[in-house]
């Protein structure tokens, strides 16, 4: 017992005192500064890590832009400081857990684009299923798909059956809306499905969709005939 309280005198000396207490100063006030600086309502506290900022500068010009980072990517102080201090995870990590809470996450602001009868609404059931409208959609460019349609539909069905699969564009057309093709074939809609260009020279030609796809009673010929030289001409 004496020995044992005599080493331990000797190991705590007044010097070593001094450092761990400076230890321990040290410690609190980089949690204190940690914990001051951690603002789940700002996306600012992603991009203190080098491999977020460019997807942090990315948003800011989307939409998306006036949305904090944890709206959808909620994380608490725990978290995030076991994150900034030992972790420090990619983009993909980030993306794979957080998957499976993006429906209800996009859905607390976006439940009235399921509503309507168009593309969503033929998509809810596998969105609900799947939990994630990430499958299609790129949050952080809400413009751009990230998935091509062809990836879960077959592009030789979509060309046998193009009335069936347009079902919501055609019922739009019926109304006198021509311009609903734009909202998923052309760079300034609402998405963005190339089409070839040979239609892209037709529109610039004056073709419309309509005028080459159709009529409807055509289950297998989805291109009616026309004056193919318009297009096509060498």
């Amino acid at each position: 017992m004496r020995l044992s309280l005599l080493s331990f005198k000797k190991f705590f000396t007044p010097k070593t005192l001094a450092v761990l207490l400076l230890a321990v100063a040290l410690a609190a006030g980089v949690g204190m500064w940690l914990y001051v600086r951690y603002d789940p309502g700002s996306s600012s506290i992603c991009a203190t890590c080098h491999n977020m900022a460019p997807f942090v500068a990315d948003i800011s010009k989307t939409p998306h832009g006036a949305v904090a980072c944890a709206w959808c990517h909620s994380i608490d102080f725990p978290r995030w400081l076991y994150v900034q201090v030992v972790e420090n995870p990619t983009p993909q990590q980030i993306a794979q857990r957080y998957s499976a809470t993006m429906l209800s996450q996009c859905v607390s602001c976006h439940s009235q684009q399921l509503n309507p009868p168009n593309i969503h609404k033929t998509h809810t059931a596998l969105v609900q299923k799947l939990a994630d409208c990430t499958i299609c959609h790129n949050p952080h460019n809400p413009q751009a798909l990230s998935a091509n349609c062809q990836i879960c539909h077959d592009i030789n069905k979509i060309l046998a059956s193009h009335m069936e699969f347009h079902a919501y564009a055609w019922a739009q057309v019926d109304t006198g809306r021509y311009d609903v093709c734009l909202e998923c074939h052309s760079p300034w809609g609402k998405w963005y499905v190339p089409i070839g260009p040979d239609c892209q020279l037709g529109i610039g030609r004056g073709v419309t969709c309509i005028g080459c796809h159709g009529p409807r009673a055509e289950p297998f010929q989805p291109i009616q005939f026309l004056d193919c030289g318009r297009c096509h001409a060498r």
